[in-house]
């Protein structure tokens, strides 16, 4: 009979022949998947005859260049595993570093924010997908509120499903609501008043480029939370002039702020605009590649710092 360590070695082969990025990696997790068993642990364990059928057809829809999240249903982003589903955008590592950031900005506003207020830090994460970031806030920060939205009814259940099982093994330090609508309007309602701190990974390549994404990417990820329009960044504009809005009540210093996810070849172009509508304190972010892929920036407070 078939081992683990023959299957693996025969699912690296076939995903390198059709082209997979990661075939060693990708292999590893599709064997675990068909068998809950880790083939570096038990390698010569047989499989069973429903495992390899099992395994058969993940391998060939990984093969297919179908993304390895949607292939075995779930995604592991920084502490948690979530649950992926087609139609929703699939969380990528990279956007862990864009969670890391929020985290650290709440936890530095959390004992200030109470003190002046005695109001918890609120968090909101528009174009939210799966829920990944603001999942992974209320995940590692204690007393917040984080509101989580989309306009899509798929990513709104799915996101509602993540937390609510996160929730239910107790995952979840702060709350979190998900809320359905367009960016920062999704929140209007809130009885929670303004967020210290707006996260997202929205959409933000020009609509053109889309056909020359990788198949993973342009065969199955919503077009519509790629492609933030003809130029690309129209939707993280509308975020920034929002955040200048709305972002922060009067009285926290230095201010609330805004983190997102960008277009690489756009940091200059985002950061210029963020200032140009009144946002201080701009900085860029590298991703794991060392791209600059991130912009946080803040509203002005009592002690504004340089622009």
């Amino acid at each position: 009979m078939t081992t683990l360590a023959e299957a693996l070695a025969t699912t690296v082969a076939h995903l390198r022949d059709a082209g997979v990025p990661s075939p060693e990696v990708d292999a590893r997790w599709l064997v675990e998947a068909a068998t809950g068993s880790d083939p570096r642990r038990a390698p010569d364990r047989p499989l069973a005859p429903g495992e390899q059928q099992v395994l058969d057809e993940l391998r060939a829809r990984r093969g297919a260049r179908e993304p390895l999240q949607l292939v075995i249903g779930t995604a592991a982003f920084r502490e948690l595993e979530l649950r992926c589903r087609p139609g929703v955008f699939v969380p990528r590592p990279e956007t862990e570093v864009l969670a890391g950031l929020a985290i650290e900005i709440v936890r530095g506003m959390q004992l200030e924010e109470r003190a002046l207020t005695g109001r918890p830090v609120v968090v909101h994460e528009p174009c939210c997908g799966t829920g990944a970031v603001g999942l992974a806030v209320a995940n590692e920060i204690d007393g917040a509120v984080v509101l989580i939205a989309d306009r899509s009814d798929a990513a709104v259940a799915l996101a509602t499903e993540n937390r609510d099982l996160l929730a239910a093994t107790g995952r979840l330090r702060s709350p979190v609501e998900v809320c359905q609508g367009e960016l920062l309007d999704a929140f209007a309602a809130s009885a929670h008043g303004a967020p210290h701190v707006i996260v997202a990974n929205p959409p933000y390549l020009p609509q053109a480029e889309i056909a020359q994404l990788e198949p993973e990417v342009a065969g199955h990820d919503p077009h519509d939370a790629l492609a933030g329009g003809p130029d690309g960044h129209e939707v993280v504009d509308a975020l920034l002039v929002a955040a200048a809005a709305r972002v922060a009540p009067a009285g926290i210093a230095p201010g609330g702020a805004i983190v997102l996810e960008i277009d690489a070849r756009r940091a200059a172009d985002t950061v210029a605009r963020a200032r140009s509508v009144g946002l201080v304190d701009v900085q860029v972010h590298r991703d794991l590649t060392g791209a600059e892929r991130f912009v946080v920036a803040r509203r002005p407070g009592p002690d504004a710092g340089h622009r």
